[in-house]
């Protein structure tokens, strides 16, 4: 190849191996949210409430000078409300996407994940449809001590900024709560 063609000649990358995720528990259920748009993860706050902001949205909080609305995953999920125990020792998950910051309230983050991608497996139809478009994947992630003799565990894959908005108003909400700073 002559000096001319490789200065010319593109790198080419090559393709992703796996996917790094952060374990979040809501319940029985584990989700994984990319790793690349998470920004920490801190032990509850003071949350200040919003007037007629949607029920799933807690409010707002003060992190470092930057005012972030506060989802609860649990509301927005319909999920029953967290029990006294993990109430105590709830995480908030601070993500940045597509324009949006705001935190996530989790029963628990655990741990982070690097799931091959063949280990990934697309959402079935019926989760896919209605408002589950957020699950992006089902991964299978192997246990350590399994007592019901499973050797694998399933981990919802979660596009964050479609599970903050399921709907044009809540991009709307999150925005202008986020712009009250």
């Amino acid at each position: 190849m002559s000096t001319v063609a490789m200065e010319h000649s593109e790198k080419i990358e090559p393709p992703p191996i796996d996917r790094q995720v952060v374990a979040l528990h809501l319940g029985d259920e584990i989700y994984g949210i990319d790793i690349s748009i998470i920004h920490t993860v801190i032990t509850p706050q003071a949350i200040t409430s919003v007037p007629k902001t949607p029920p799933f949205i807690k409010g707002v909080m003060n992190l470092r000078g930057r005012i972030l609305p506060v989802i609860d995953l649990r509301a927005r999920f319909d999920l029953p409300p967290m029990d006294e125990e993990t109430a105590k020792s709830h995480r908030i998950v601070i993500v940045d996407t597509e324009g949006i910051s705001a935190g996530l309230i989790v029963d628990a983050v655990s741990e982070v994940l690097r799931l091959p991608l063949n280990m990934i497996d697309p959402p079935s139809g019926l989760i896919a449809s209605n408002r589950g478009d957020f699950i992006t994947g089902i991964g299978r992630i192997p246990k350590e001590s399994s007592k019901d003799g499973k050797t694998e565990q399933l981990i919802l894959l979660m596009d964050a900024h479609k599970a903050m908005t399921f709907n044009p108003k809540d991009v709307e909400h999150l925005k202008k709560l986020q712009k009250a700073a």
